[in-house]
């Protein structure tokens, strides 16, 4: 089920999605197909068109980051981070903890483990590309952290699970919450609809911290005039990504709800 999730998620992507069809329309345009191969062309340059000009990407982020509010109790139990923040096969080719976009979930994560030193802490990351299942996040997260001076031996470093509903699965084994402790989740906050519902899913109350925003909040903040295909698509397509996983992970029965929100699914 895992393979077959990262190869549906491949190939929706908008990027993907353009390529098919500009292979299809040219294929076809040297057969007795042609008109239809113009009409896909069309289609391909279209929908170019909409995804350069029309920055969509914000308002559809926007919807899911605003989904939760940020908590921290004055006294907290434990913390959750999810993996996804470093990249171990650069990491590791190059010696040193190389950090993507989401690196907000480690520095929130040093943070928390300062404040809150009473706090049992877990990170959770294994590998969740399929072609490389031994490049495991965790050593490199605890790696990083003691680069940067932070005291790691209290902090549990879980290295199995692939995706967001192995990372409560996985957690929940290796941590044992107990009924009546105050748990926070740290991920990114467009990711945090789907990482609630998982944890729900498996009996684990959470506290959302959302981390690495990628929006203002301001409602269609991001709905401006442009030219910037690669922008649009990459954006777009992570995007989708997270909308199509809140689909998948309903149907597989992961999470509670469709959209889980601060009362859905409890």
């Amino acid at each position: 089920m895992f393979l077959v999730s990262k190869i549906l998620g491949t190939l929706s992507l908008p990027s993907n999605l353009v390529m098919v069809l500009l292979l299809a329309g040219t294929g076809l345009s040297f057969t007795r197909f042609a008109p239809l191969a113009r009409r896909i062309l069309l289609a391909a340059s279209l929908l170019v068109l909409v995804v350069a000009e029309t920055p969509l990407s914000p308002d559809l982020a926007g919807f899911l980051e605003d989904r939760f509010s940020s908590h921290e109790p004055a006294h907290v139990d434990g913390v959750i981070v999810l993996g996804g923040a470093v990249d171990p096969r650069i990491s590791r080719a190059r010696g040193y903890p190389s950090l993507n976009g989401a690196a907000d979930r480690v520095t929130a994560m040093a943070a928390l483990i300062h404040r809150h030193p009473e706090a049992r802490v877990v990170y959770s990351g294994g590998s969740g590309d399929p072609l490389y299942p031994d490049e495991t996040e965790a050593p490199i997260a605890r790696q990083l952290l003691e680069s940067i001076g932070v005291d790691t031996r209290a902090v549990v470093f879980e290295d199995r699970s692939r995706n967001t509903h192995e990372n409560a699965v996985f957690s929940r084994q290796v941590m044992a919450p107990r009924p009546g402790e105050t748990w926070l989740l740290v991920t990114s906050a467009v990711h945090m609809p789907r990482a609630v519902g998982s944890f729900r899913a498996v009996g684990w109350p959470v506290l959302p911290f959302p981390v690495n925003y990628g929006t203002t909040g301001e409602p269609f903040a991001g709905f401006r005039p442009t030219l910037d295909l690669g922008g649009g698509l990459n954006g777009l397509s992570s995007i989708l990504h997270e909308y199509l996983g809140l689909a998948w992970y309903r149907l597989q029965g992961w999470t509670p709800a469709f959209f889980p929100g601060p009362d859905e699914g409890l």
